[in-house]
């Protein structure tokens, strides 16, 4: 996934595995938004759950935050 800096509007990529993590960190902990650091500038830039979601349409919600939340 391909992010845009907010701050230096220098473009950074996210992987996969991080996007899948941000996903399920942000569905355990009822989180709108996901902070990532640019590599450039080192600013926080808010991404969005639904900008997550489309870079990984397949994703589903961990059973073992579904197993804590219980």
């Amino acid at each position: 996934m391909q992010i845009r800096c907010r701050n230096c509007n220098r473009p950074y990529g996210l992987k996969k595995e991080e996007v899948l993590a941000a996903l399920d960190t942000m569905h355990a902990e009822e989180q709108k938004y996901y902070q990532s650091h640019c590599p450039h500038c080192g600013k926080n830039n808010l991404v969005s759950q639904k900008e997550l979601q489309r870079s990984a349409p397949s994703w589903t919600p961990a059973k073992t935050a579904e197993k804590l939340e219980e």
